[in-house]
């Protein structure tokens, strides 16, 4: 009968493996928080990084377009920086925006000197406010993905003299799944939807910069936060955009945000998924560019 290993050598190789596995996981996260903040492929849409001091915040901005085009404001998703943005960015560009995309204190580039204590969606808005100023921007139309149409939600009531017009695309979060468990499985689906074009890449490297602690407490705060408590008080102009394969934000939720905001409508993209900004970029720019031309046709007229 063949010699087995004793309890001691069995626990001894575990405990190796362990080691090194722990090894291992470690040096890739260290690898994914020190990623530069552009790409190559970032610098080959054209897309440009700057810091800009709003308040306490030093928030690392994108930036891309003409410098005297019409202004637009791209505000990313639950702890992914605007990272993901710049595909969606560079479209919006192509038709003629001055596309700015700040990364929110504690997320992508702004995670460096960002206190631990995680902002909720309201103090969040109050950064963007402080972020505009520091800008010299009075005014501005804001696009959102997913976690961001809260923000903006939060910034249109909090700051309704900023809002030109809104963007919500893929709002969270739907009333009958809010609680972890169910996000968790829908993301999984949809990150099922969006395998041949997937934005997960750049959300390990962001979930790196950002940390456990951040990320449990995003979740937190994004669960608390009510959406549809909020809308009927955005005075601006709102165009929804739903995919019809989103699981995460479903169509029916889209309709029933579409439905409580008093200048509100809905779009809906057939086949499209939840990041429809990386995934679908330049269907969802042309979408924006109809809404926001709309909107300057008809100050036109009032002229």
């Amino acid at each position: 009968m063949p010699h087995l290993p004793s309890r001691t050598w069995i626990r001894a190789l575990v405990g190796i493996a362990v080691a090194l596995g722990t090894f291992e996981a470690t040096r890739r996260y260290r690898q994914l928080a020190s990623a530069p903040a552009l790409s190559d492929t970032s610098r080959a849409l054209g897309i440009d990084g700057h810091h800009v001091q709003a308040g306490p915040w030093r928030l690392f901005t994108r930036s891309v377009g003409a410098a005297d085009a019409p202004v637009v404001v791209l505000v990313h998703g639950l702890v992914i920086s605007s990272r993901y943005m710049e595909p969606l960015a560079r479209a919006l560009a192509d038709n003629g925006y001055r596309v700015l995309a700040p990364d929110l204190p504690g997320y992508g580039e702004s995670a460096t000197g960002t206190p631990r204590r995680v902002l909720s969606v309201e103090q969040l808005a109050d950064v963007l406010d402080l972020w505009l100023s520091a800008c010299a921007i009075d005014k501005a139309t804001f696009i959102g993905n997913s976690y961001g149409c809260q923000i903006l939600t939060a910034l249109a009531v909090r700051h309704p003299q900023r809002v030109e017009r809104l963007v919500l695309q893929g709002p969270t979060v739907d009333p009958a799944a809010r609680s972890l468990l169910p996000q968790l499985w829908r993301a999984v689906r949809n990150g099922r939807r969006e395998r041949q074009r997937s934005s997960a890449a750049i959300g390990r490297i962001d979930y790196a910069k950002a940390g456990v602690w951040r990320v449990l407490g995003s979740i937190r705060h994004l669960l608390h936060y009510r959406i549809e408590d909020h809308l009927a008080a955005i005075e601006a102009p709102c165009l929804v955009v739903q995919g019809s394969r989103d699981p995460v934000a479903p169509p029916h939720w889209g309709e029933a945000v579409a439905a409580r905001l008093p200048k509100g409508r809905l779009r809906l993209v057939e086949g499209a998924t939840h990041t429809m900004n990386y995934v679908h970029p330049h269907s969802f720019a042309q979408l924006i560019d109809d809404f926001l031309r709309e909107g300057r046709d008809a100050s036109e007229v009032v002229r």
